[in-house]
């Protein structure tokens, strides 16, 4: 390639490049709200034990969290008891499924603003991760990698409380047990209709869907929140019965005196939001966070395009 074709590549690049940053910085004018979300310091990962693990168990939770015993200096300790589970999970399921040990097992490791959260799950058959991060949300944890271990198969719902609690004790901020309450009726009742209705990922966004109006303030009333079920069901391909509709609308009367604040249900989970689309997203705030997630689109094109012509022209 000439020296002069170069040069009017080159000059075609940073206009564009220029343009979109514009664009971009123009879109996200609407900033979030910080008061709304709670910020992890640089502090200790956390892992939260089941209290009647085994030794032999013990050994395989933490050889799946790739932990030995060696490095659990390095980590801040805490216990969940089978007490913990059945003060939290006695009101939505029978106590023998609960049952008497506690074993299931989380690891919480902080993560830079923005990054969101992830679950992840080994040794879990019944919660998907999905759940966990909709529950999550709804109770206030942010920026954070969660991952849920138990030592053999079993339903992971007990591990909700090892999360939240052990976020409790990384960030320093305590999260209400009406909260708790209201996230694991969020867990068990998703489960519960992904088991007899539909995929539980169909389940999981029109939870979140309804979740995000909520929070947007545009669900007033129970019909409100009964006609955005509806036209949940309609976009993700569910149907539900009236007992289960009345189940999230009971949900979502509870969410929404928590104000959480529909800006930090879309940052913390972009992936899962981004896949409704910006039609989706252009009715919640009056369209604000529609922009913001389009500016944050914008900025990762755009930072991905100036990585990949300064590896081009820079190894030259």
């Amino acid at each position: 390639m000439s020296v002069r074709k170069r040069v009017v590549l080159l000059s075609m690049i940073f206009v564009l490049l220029s343009g979109m940053t514009a664009m971009a910085t123009e879109i996200q004018n609407t900033q979030i709200d910080q008061s709304k979300i709670v910020n992890i310091d640089a502090s200790q990962p956390i892992i939260a034990l089941g209290a009647d693990l085994s030794e032999a168990q013990r050994q395989t939770v933490l050889s799946l969290m790739g932990v030995s015993e060696a490095e659990l200096g390095n980590y801040k300790m805490i216990t969940i008891t089978n007490e913990m589970e059945h003060q939290y999970l006695d009101a939505y399921l029978d106590a023998s499924v609960i049952g008497s040990k506690s074993l299931s097992s989380v690891m919480i490791t902080p993560a830079e603003s923005g990054h969101g959260v992830l679950v992840t799950t080994k040794n879990i058959n019944y919660c998907t991760t999905g759940m966990y991060r909709n529950a999550l949300l709804t109770a206030g944890v942010s920026d954070a990698e969660i991952m849920v271990v138990a030592p053999s198969e079993m339903s992971g719902t007990a591990a909700l409380i090892g999360a939240i609690k052990g976020y409790e004790e990384m960030t320093g901020e305590t999260v209400s047990d009406s909260t708790l309450d209201i996230a694991m009726d969020e867990l068990i009742t998703t489960g519960e209709l992904a088991i007899q209705d539909a995929d539980s990922e169909d389940i999981e966004a029109l939870i979140a869907f309804v979740k995000a109006k909520v929070a947007a303030g545009q669900l007033n009333s129970e019909d409100d929140i009964q006609a955005a079920i509806q036209e949940g069901e309609e976009k993700f391909g569910v149907t539900l019965t009236p007992e289960e509709v009345q189940q999230i609308v009971d949900i979502m009367q509870k969410i929404k005196d928590l104000g959480l604040d529909p800006n930090m249900l879309i940052q913390q989970a972009e992936d899962l939001y981004s896949k409704f689309g910006t039609d989706f997203l252009a009715h919640i705030d009056g369209g604000e966070i529609a922009k913001q997630a389009a500016g944050n689109i914008f900025t990762k094109i755009g930072n991905a395009i100036k990585d990949f012509f300064a590896g081009l022209f820079g190894n030259r």
